[in-house]
């Protein structure tokens, strides 16, 4: 009842959280400014090295289609569109995320090739994809294993999640390997980066200061813009402080879909 809860508050987090970014003038150049340069526009903590990761693990082709996990405004899938020409079908619970992803795909022209969808993360649609990703998705939903258990069924065996997730508390590691086992996974790959995760935090919180002192011109777009950056402020406050004293960390990893989760036998 409680992992539903707070599941619960994060989902009403992030629609209030996209709508202030989405609708003012500067939570918009806070999702193009806070990325990593020259990289996808983002609401998270997405590294450059984060994106060839996944590529070299899900080494997707132009005849593949992938599932974007958690997708927000879609920068991940296109930037994956981009370099590989595989089609991406992105999934978020966000309504406001789905409609500014679905925007920015066909201001960039690839509407046809980027789909994002409104959905159920532990049940996504089945589209035939040859592996997901999910960018520090995951971690808000609540039973891992059966949220595990249920995207590789719609993969089928043998296919790849490649995740990022952020742990608080002590043993992060052990506590996702054991998820990963109690889902019946082949855990392939654990790293944890959250070094990377406090540089993101302070540029994003930096980011987020400068545009305070400009968040727009017409009254009713400042105060949006004022409380969308207060909002990044206090979520990136409260993330720095958590990693400064050890109780918080990001760890990125791959899992192989088997048998015994997809209700399949292996090949």
């Amino acid at each position: 009842m409680a992992r539903h809860f707070v599941a619960g508050l994060a989902r009403l987090y992030f629609e209030i959280s996209y709508g202030l970014l989405i609708g003012s003038s500067a939570g918009r150049r806070f999702l193009d400014l806070a990325s990593f340069t020259d990289g996808p526009a983002v609401h998270g903590y997405l590294t450059a090295d984060d994106l060839d990761v996944l590529m070299a693990t899900l080494r997707p082709t132009s005849r593949d289609r992938l599932l974007d996990l958690g997708c927000g405004i879609g920068g991940a899938a296109l930037d994956i569109h981009r370099r590989s020409g595989a089609q991406i079908v992105g999934v978020d619970a966000s309504t406001r995320a789905v409609a500014e992803a679905t925007a920015r795909a066909r201001r960039a022209g690839a509407a046809d090739a980027v789909r994002i969808v409104v959905g159920d993360l532990a049940h996504p649609p089945a589209v035939g994809a040859a592996g997901a990703c999910a960018i520090d998705s995951l971690m808000f939903l609540p039973d891992l294993p059966g949220v595990l258990r249920g995207i590789c069924a719609t993969l089928g065996v043998g296919r790849r999640v490649f995740a990022t997730v952020l742990v608080a508390g002590p043993g992060g590691a052990e506590r996702l390997a054991a998820a990963i086992a109690a889902a019946g996974l082949e855990l392939e790959r654990l790293d944890d980066v959250t070094e990377a995760l406090a540089t993101t935090s302070r540029r994003r919180a930096g980011t987020a200061r400068a545009l305070l002192r400009t968040p727009g011109d017409a009254p009713g777009d400042a105060t949006r813009g004022r409380a969308a950056m207060l909002l990044i402020l206090l979520e990136e406050t409260l993330v720095g402080t958590l990693v400064a004293r050890g109780r918080l960390r990001r760890w990125r990893f791959v899992i192989r879909c088997a048998g015994r989760a997809t209700g399949e036998r292996d090949a």
